[in-house]
């Protein structure tokens, strides 16, 4: 599924949302699919390089999350019996380990998608029935979160503390949150009885961000929680998701704006926590989904290229848009803080043999 996405770039189908529009401050010009510009050259801003794998050939293996520090990344990796197992990667001594993390006898697999300052590791597994969240505290071990075998599905984790935002899966879809020790709190809707999911959370847990339907489409969303209650604001009234977001609350995601494709075209979005928007542009092609944000406001995605062909891009104020080096084609999932010798990671999967990726980018 994931090469088909790669193939070819329709994203008009994969996640819907936005409302309310907030007042946009100017920044740059906005760059949409109409606006889109040829990437700059930029030869060596960018190393790659293939996590190891529990499989042979060092393939079948994605990585979801990374570390503000750049220190562990966290996903999954398929092992040569056919099972998905949970995985961080560790850099130690300049190179990279992969270890594998433990989950319940009742699960036939399980993923990693999200990792804390502190190490603490964020997933599910998949037992017969249905995923539960789960966390893996640094110090070994795991627990299934939530009462009474509650399910749901983890999408990340707060990087300063272990709340954990994710879907649960039913009719409708619930958007939730969960903390160690405590049951599972479902978010609030945007309509009565409408489906919402949540894909991304801040560093102390305040702020939720993802998608909620809004008639018939679902539009980005904020959850923000002040005294312990939870509260909704639609980011946008176009159809289109949040993806990502950093410590800071700023989120990412998609709309969907008319092009001359008949599915319309994906434009990229920053939601900034302090108010305003910014609108990012594509490899050249028609369609950019931005995944996720660091605290310096560095994003990274998936964006098309005039081929139509989607493959990884890494944005920054300073560098613009600029296309990952890689063959085949990738996903770039999530980008680390700036390291004190001036570098970030991103990480992702892709490539001929479809593996997890690291790029570390360098300033131009």
């Amino acid at each position: 599924m994931r090469r088909a996405l790669l193939a070819r770039f329709a994203l008009s189908a994969s996640v819907a949302l936005v409302v309310g529009c907030e007042s946009s401050r100017p920044l740059e010009p906005t760059a949409g699919p109409d606006l889109a510009r040829k990437p700059e050259a930029a030869p060596g801003f960018a190393t790659l390089s293939t996590l190891p794998s529990l499989g042979r050939g060092g393939n079948g293996a994605e990585a979801y999350a990374v570390q503000q520090s750049g220190g562990i990344i966290a996903g999954y990796s398929w092992q040569s019996d056919g099972r998905m197992i949970p995985v961080k990667w560790s850099l130690q001594n300049g190179a990279w380990t992969i270890s594998s993390l433990p989950y319940s006898s009742t699960a036939t697999s399980a993923r990693a998608k999200g990792v804390n300052d502190q190490g603490d590791v964020a997933g599910n597994d998949f037992p017969a029935s249905a995923p539960h969240a789960v966390l893996w505290p640094s110090s070994g071990g795991f627990e299934v979160l939530g009462c009474n075998n509650e399910l749901g599905e983890a999408t990340g984790i707060s990087a300063g503390g272990r709340t954990l935002a994710g879907v649960v899966q039913g009719s409708p879809v619930m958007a939730a949150v969960w903390e160690p020790g405590q049951c599972r709190v479902n978010l609030p809707p945007l309509v009565a009885g409408g489906s919402a999911r949540a894909d991304a959370v801040n560093g102390n847990g305040s702020i939720v961000g993802g998608s909620a339907n809004a008639g018939s489409y679902q539009v980005p969303v904020r959850w923000a929680r002040v005294g312990g209650a939870w509260t909704i604001t639609a980011l946008d009234s176009r159809q289109g998701a949040v993806r990502g977001g950093n410590s800071a609350g700023d989120l990412v995601g998609y709309v969907k704006v008319p092009c001359a494709l008949p599915e319309g075209c994906s434009l990229g979005m920053v939601w900034y926590a302090a108010g305003g928007t910014r609108a990012l542009p594509t490899l050249g092609g028609s369609h950019t989904t931005p995944v996720g944000i660091n605290s310096s406001g560095e994003v990274v995605g998936l964006s098309s290229l005039a081929s139509g062909e989607g493959t990884a891009f890494f944005w920054s104020e300073t560098m613009g848009m600029r296309q990952l080096p890689i063959t085949g084609g990738a996903w770039a999932f999530a980008v680390s803080g700036v390291r004190a010798d001036g570098t970030r990671l991103v990480v992702g999967a892709g490539g001929t043999r479809f593996g997890a990726v690291v790029w570390v980018v360098r300033n131009p």
